[in-house]
């Protein structure tokens, strides 16, 4: 299936999902998070999950890792540029939902992309050559250029990779990790 079939099929897959099967979900994706080791880090990017595309819950990761006293980051999204600022935040950012349904910093807090160790990136689906479908709009794909060359690339799946993505092209990403809620996949040596 190419990229625009395939973002459709998982966006239904997705949104079929009830409330608890989310929660539950993002819980056990949350442990697999946990088996990897990646805690000696200072620096972590996580995108706020679009509850009205039952995203992942993200805040589950978020709480564990501040509790680890870890730098959190957060996209601020500009849609005319198709780009992400990347914000820092914790318990105390208060939040405010825009109209694409994304939680954003109020007051934003700039933070270097190029200070970023590990990125959690929203994806639908990838497949087991650890490429990724998005919504397709590249924010992520561009805004992984402006960080250092060995940041660690995680994607989050509420489902088993595909066999293969038929339409990639030689822009796109590759993943380093990417999580489900059985299995971690690892496509570079971390």
């Amino acid at each position: 299936m190419n990229k625009k079939e395939l973002r459709k099929k998982y966006l239904f897959y997705r949104k079929s999902l009830s409330k608890k099967e989310i929660l539950e979900k993002s819980y056990k994706i949350f442990f697999q998070i946990k088996k990897i080791f990646l805690w000696d880090k200072t620096y972590y990017h996580i995108f706020l999950p679009i509850r009205k595309y039952n995203e992942i819950n993200t805040f589950i990761l978020i709480n564990f890792l501040l509790k680890k006293k870890k730098c959190i980051t957060i996209p601020y999204s500009n849609f005319h540029k198709l780009s992400i600022d990347n914000c820092f935040f914790d318990k105390k950012t208060p939040l405010l939902k825009n109209k694409y349904g994304i939680f954003e910093p109020i007051k934003k807090k700039i933070v270097s992309p190029k200070l970023i160790e590990v990125i959690f990136i929203p994806l639908l689906i990838f497949d087991l050559q650890g490429y990724r479908i998005g919504y397709g709009k590249g924010f992520y794909d561009r805004f992984i250029l402006l960080c250092k060359k060995n940041v660690i690339k995680i994607g989050l799946s509420f489902f088993d990779p595909i066999q293969n993505i038929n339409n990639i092209h030689k822009n796109d990403l590759i993943l380093d990790i990417g999580i489900t809620i059985n299995n971690n996949f690892f496509f570079k040596k971390i």
